[in-house]
């Protein structure tokens, strides 16, 4: 059917950037968009810590083993966020999501902690309604932090679970043990009042029937708010590439095991509640995961910290290093093809949002579209293209085909 079956939505990314050149642009250029008041008046906020206290074994992301104690990086955040809220372009936005990435954003010590939040909200106008996330582990999340980060309008955590299955979270260097995970998870359903969203990665060395099935079962039983479920990525720079190099852990790749254990999660958690909101992401519908949906329309997205990308208005920056940043602009075709490859995450996707976005384009895409019909991928009904379970199982290589079409139709 696809040659490759792409995973993840940064693969659709990658693709589209090798296709499409960046326009570079000066940081002078930049900063003149920064003095204008903005079109509209929502945006967010993402927060990168590229550290970690502990590497999991599949990770190649931007992040090092923390070897200090965070004081000065503390301190950089805090005038990057005094930096950036001086602007007359965010002065005038109204910040409606916020998201610490990394790494491990809950890495700081309380105090530092404490010190970061109370600067984010001094220099920027949040929302009421902020959606406010911090992603995190359960071992260096204390009581005493989710107190502060509660204190300051966290009202949405991201636990890196992967596994609970004790065997697969060796292979994955994770720490703690499914009973201790599944323990600390309760309390924090008892003393938190935001959502808890959990990461599950499936398809890692030898994951039995038995495993997947029980990793679907555990979360529906502790009722989380969301579930990012991803086949494991082993990507160069990780420790498990480098432990399958040389032969101390054994995984070959097999596309209909693949299958198997997506499908089998899916099964699982749709008859126990919850809904697909993305490709690879699930919900009860009490998470509305807002970054995402800012992330998938490419609205403006100001990023703070080393290692941290985003967007204002048609220029995307990415912080190479507390000097160094990158600047490039997107022109209509490019962004048009960005948004297309946004919608298109979604489980429902309207056809006219589709011809919008493909321009002149809409006649192939469309048949593209009938031809994935045809083999069962997805529904059109009232106007609404709609993916199947095996749809969603393929839907970013179905996005990738559907952008490259557009791609080689302008060159």
């Amino acid at each position: 059917m696809f040659d490759i079956r792409y995973k993840s939505h940064h693969d659709v990314k990658n693709i589209i950037e090798k296709k499409m050149k960046r326009k570079i642009v000066t940081p002078f250029t930049f900063n003149r968009v920064l003095k204008e008041k903005p079109l509209y008046s929502d945006g967010g906020i993402y927060v990168h810590t590229p550290y970690c206290d502990k590497i999991c074994s599949f990770c190649n992301m931007n992040r090092k083993q923390v070897d200090n104690d965070l004081s000065d990086y503390t301190e950089y955040l805090c005038k990057e966020f005094e930096k950036y809220g001086k602007k007359e372009y965010i002065k005038e936005k109204k910040i409606s999501v916020i998201f610490f990435g990394g790494g491990t954003p809950t890495i700081y010590k309380a105090n530092q902690l404490e010190q970061i939040l109370s600067s984010l909200r001094k220099n920027f106008n949040i929302a009421d309604d902020c959606e406010f996330t911090f992603e995190t582990t359960l071992h260096n999340l204390t009581w005493e932090k989710l107190e502060i980060m509660e204190k300051y309008g966290v009202n949405r955590i991201s636990v890196g679970i992967q596994t609970f299955s004790d065997r697969g979270r060796k292979i994955l260097n994770r720490t703690y043990t499914k009973e201790f995970i599944t323990e600390k998870l309760r309390e924090i359903r008892n003393r938190f009042k935001g959502l808890i969203c959990i990461d599950i990665i499936y398809n890692y060395p030898g994951q039995t029937d038995e495993e997947i099935a029980e990793d679907a079962k555990i979360a529906c039983e502790l009722g989380v708010d969301s579930i990012s479920f991803y086949s494991l990525m082993i990507q160069d720079g990780s420790q498990i590439s480098k432990d399958r190099a040389e032969n101390k852990v054994v995984f070959r790749y097999n596309l209909e095991r693949d299958r198997e254990l997506h499908h089998k999660f899916l099964d699982i958690t749709l008859s126990n509640g919850y809904s697909i909101l993305e490709h690879t992401k699930i919900t009860k519908g009490t998470d509305k995961y807002k970054y995402i949906k800012n992330v998938n329309s490419f609205s403006d997205l100001i990023p703070i910290g080393v290692g941290a990308g985003g967007r204002v208005k048609d220029y995307e920056l990415f912080h190479l290093n507390k000097i160094v940043t990158f600047y490039a602009f997107d022109n209509e075709l490019k962004l048009n093809v960005k948004k297309l490859s946004g919608i298109l995450q979604y489980k429902e996707v309207e056809l006219e949002k589709i011809k919008e976005y493909s321009g002149k384009s809409y006649e192939n895409i469309f048949k593209l579209i009938k031809e994935y019909e045809a083999k069962g991928l997805v529904t059109i009904n009232d106007n609404i293209m709609e993916y199947t379970i095996d749809g969603i199982f393929w839907g970013n290589s179905i996005t990738a085909s559907l952008v490259t079409q557009i791609i080689d139709d302008n060159k």
